[in-house]
């Protein structure tokens, strides 16, 4: 199957170095572009932004000429990266930014939504898992791998890097010849009548609740982590998280294909993802902590493919725009999250205190999913 879909995955973890590696480069990118570091994390606004509003108007238009369509959002990605490489000021950065970001919100739900239409019916989640696991390799392996080439050369070599995957990406869809299967889509306003509906709203919004919890969180790992037992270790717990994630997106498929009711497997991470974040509440074991983190990662990364997957089956007409919908929440999530805990933060929370809003946080996404259970028992 990876022969099939290693171009989609490749995009995908382009789009996940694209989204998170900024973060680690605002201070060398500030010095560099003559402003602020407040003023150039606005790059990350933009870019998740451009993604949440561009991805549901455009991904159900998009699925009609799938290959042409991932081609063209692959190529502006591209070139807007190349733009934020070789960006001369913060006004050319931030315009590149948003251009990438909605670049991106085009091509990561297609993308997802094409993968299973390749795959067999029995294989639908492995194909939506792969995909998704792209975003956490790009996230976990290529955000660090993009901070060690800053560090040697500049943020614009980094950038650099993003911009080399997505090409790769682009070439590979190129190369693989013939118009891929089209994905379903309806009028502007029968998409917006159909994401209104309850159940639709349900699953985004447990999709948004979980990204707020965990990938906000994981904004601040390193200030949760430096009171604790791994204060003198951050990399490694770091790192711990990562191979959590890798193995919660790659491992999720085969569980999607067998589960009988994706919605009791999701329950079932949410349960697992408040409890390992409730580990984080043992600062003096590192054992504890090294456990609680992986398994972090693990329901963290999780999550994702069963929501996709619920969306693409519960609307066959539009399938690309729910799951973009859903992407873009993903993204909102980590946004609201990450800005949320500045607040906290700014504020005189402890460290615990934004464990206990984490935790929180599944538990009322974990409430939701089981009333969308209850509809479908209903």
């Amino acid at each position: 199957m990876i022969g099939r879909l290693w171009p989609f995955i490749l995009g995908s973890v382009a789009l996940g170095l694209d989204a998170y590696v900024i973060a680690g480069l605002l201070p060398a990118m500030a010095v560099s572009l003559h402003t602020s570091q407040a003023v150039t994390g606005l790059g990350i606004t933009a870019f998740t932004g451009a993604y949440a509003i561009v991805g549901p108007l455009l991904a159900g238009s998009a699925g009609r000429r799938p290959r042409t369509s991932l081609l063209t959002a692959l190529a502006v990605f591209t070139a807007a990266n190349v733009a934020t490489a070789l960006a001369p000021s913060i006004a050319v950065f931030l315009i590149a930014r948003v251009v990438a970001g909605g670049a991106a919100g085009v091509y990561s739900p297609l993308s997802s939504a094409v993968a299973a239409a390749v795959a067999s019916g029995q294989q639908k989640g492995r194909a939506l898992a792969m995909v998704l696991a792209g975003l956490a390799v790009g996230t976990v392996f290529g955000v660090p791998a993009g901070l060690i080439i800053a560090e040697h050369t500049s943020w614009r070599w980094s950038i650099g890097l993003v911009t080399a995957v997505g090409l790769v990406a682009l070439l590979g869809v190129l190369a693989r010849g013939g118009e891929l299967p089209s994905v379903p889509a309806s009028s502007l306003t029968d998409r917006v009548r159909a994401l209104a509906r309850t159940h639709n709203v349900v699953t985004v919004l447990v999709t948004l609740l979980t990204a707020v919890a965990s990938l906000g969180l994981y904004t601040y790992l390193a200030t949760v982590l430096s009171g604790t037992a791994l204060g003198h270790a951050q990399t490694l717990g770091i790192w711990v998280w990562g191979l959590g994630g890798a193995a919660g997106a790659l491992g999720i498929g085969r569980l999607v294909d067998r589960a009988k009711n994706p919605f009791k497997l999701s329950v079932v991470i949410l349960i697992g993802l408040a409890v390992a974040l409730s580990g984080l509440f043992a600062p003096g074991s590192v054992l504890v902590l090294l456990v609680a983190l992986f398994c972090w990662g693990l329901f963290a990364w999780s999550s994702l493919a069963p929501q996709q997957h619920t969306l693409l089956t519960a609307n066959p007409d539009d399938g690309a725009t729910a799951v973009a919908t859903n992407a873009s929440a993903n993204y909102l999530g980590a946004a609201i999250g990450s800005a949320a805990g500045a607040a906290l933060l700014a504020a005189g929370a402890t460290t615990d205190i934004l464990v206990a809003c984490a935790v929180g946080t599944v538990l009322v996404a974990l409430v939701l999913q089981a009333l969308r259970l209850r509809m479908v028992t209903r």
